[in-house]
């Protein structure tokens, strides 16, 4: 077990990283970069930008056609394309680094973080080839499951968002799964750092509604989400809570659009369903429908 000093000092790697890990494809760096630099310089951290190189691009798809395909000069080319990019992060004063690897997205990412100490990885949810799967598939389960870091994913409909350099609104949906204090936790701990105010959600099954005592259960899962908001968190935020009936996906999405979020903040629990209302699908449908940056994290910290 960790002592509440290790787990307080890993709760503030995860809040305030001193290195990111961006994952690009090299054809997303244009709305990725703006996110970027906003969380490095929010964070004083340090950018990686990363390229992994799938095995498929390093093969002919015509063995005749193409006798040989030279790996060093795809991956020199990679880092061609990487270099006025952290050119400008560095212009910008921010530390920038370069990385390009060969092999499967979903292991190398997880890998990369784990070599280069990154405290946050940051991608976009689709791109030219491999990030499309990436995020909104078996891929995204699989780093999900393996990565010791948040992963913070920029949706096709995030692209102009305000970045999460420094929110002014978190949205944190509260699954009432296992481990869904210590997500409210870091949740908060955010709030805390930006003095950004949060909304800590949680969504009811439709059928609640033809239960006698609907009114009842509404306000007990109240009760249980200000439970989690700490005595002392009128002196740096506002912090409310919110219990909607309906479906997950949509309820979440139509509370960050109403109440204008900057981030909304998922606690992923790997052994079982996100919500458990919803099967494994919920994540991925938040992230793709998000207006705002979702960082999305492991709910195993012990």
């Amino acid at each position: 077990m960790k002592t509440l000093e290790e787990r307080a000092s890993r709760t503030r790697a995860f809040v305030v990283p001193e290195k990111i890990l961006v994952a690009t494809d090299l054809t997303d760096t244009d709305y990725l970069l703006p996110h970027a630099l906003a969380q490095a310089r929010a964070c004083g951290a340090t950018l990686i930008l990363a390229h992994v190189i799938p095995p498929g691009e390093t093969m002919a798809i015509d063995a005749s056609a193409i006798p040989y395909i030279d790996v060093n000069e795809i991956e020199r080319e990679a880092k061609q394309t990487l270099e006025p990019v952290a050119q400008q992060a560095r212009d910008s004063g921010i530390p920038c680094e370069i990385t390009v690897v060969q092999g499967y997205p979903r292991d190398q990412i997880a890998a990369l973080a784990h070599d280069t100490q990154a405290g946050r990885v940051l991608c976009g949810t689709h791109g030219r080839r491999s990030l499309k799967r990436f995020f909104l598939g078996s891929v995204a389960h699989e780093i999900l499951r393996t990565a010791d870091v948040p992963v913070c994913t920029i949706g096709p409909h995030a692209h102009a968002a305000s970045s999460f350099g420094a929110p002014r609104k978190i949205l944190h949906p509260v699954s009432l799964c296992a481990g869904y204090e210590d997500s409210a936790r870091i949740a908060i701990e955010l709030a805390e750092f930006y003095r950004a105010d949060i909304t800590l959600l949680h969504v009811l099954a439709r059928d609640v509604k033809t239960q006698h005592d609907s009114d009842r259960i509404v306000e007990w899962t109240k009760s249980e989400l200000k439970r989690l908001v700490p005595t002392e968190a009128p002196l740096w935020t506002n912090a409310t809570v919110q219990v909607e009936i309906g479906d997950v996906v949509d309820e979440v999405l139509n509370v960050a659009a109403e109440i204008d979020a900057d981030l909304i903040v998922l606690g992923v629990n790997t052994d079982v369903s996100f919500w458990p209302i919803r099967g494994d699908d919920t994540v991925y449908e938040i992230i793709a429908g998000a207006k705002s940056p979702v960082l999305s994290f492991r709910r195993k910290f012990a």
